[in-house]
């Protein structure tokens, strides 16, 4: 009767030096796979840390801003880093002034017409 290469009842062990290199194989898999966990860890620990909230910043800015004198503000507009007043000055039109809110100076002004 033929022998087939796949029963596990009949086969031969191997030779010492490819023991030792199918021990050093499985070796690596396990501490790639270990390294794998360890980084995809990290990167669930980082999502999870960012949306619960843990990474936004809790600092309030204290600015005084002036703004030239009888300008009347009809609409503002804020980003990150600026902020802009839209408004009227008597006998000048329509002005736009820009602010940096992290030195609470004026950065641009601009008439409209």
């Amino acid at each position: 009767m033929p022998t087939s290469f796949d029963d596990p009842e009949h086969e031969t062990p191997l030779d010492p030096a490819m023991e030792r290199v199918r021990r050093r194989l499985a070796r690596l898999m396990v501490v790639s796979i270990g390294i794998m966990l360890v980084g995809l860890m990290a990167v669930l620990g980082a999502v999870v840390y960012r949306a619960s909230g843990g990474g936004a910043s809790e600092t309030v800015a204290n600015a005084v801003i002036d703004l030239p004198e009888g300008f009347d503000v009809r609409d503002t507009a804020v980003s990150a880093e600026r902020i802009l007043f839209f408004g009227q000055l008597p006998g000048n039109g329509e002005r736009l002034l820009v602010f940096d809110l992290r030195t609470g100076r004026l950065i641009a002004e601009h008439s409209i017409r």
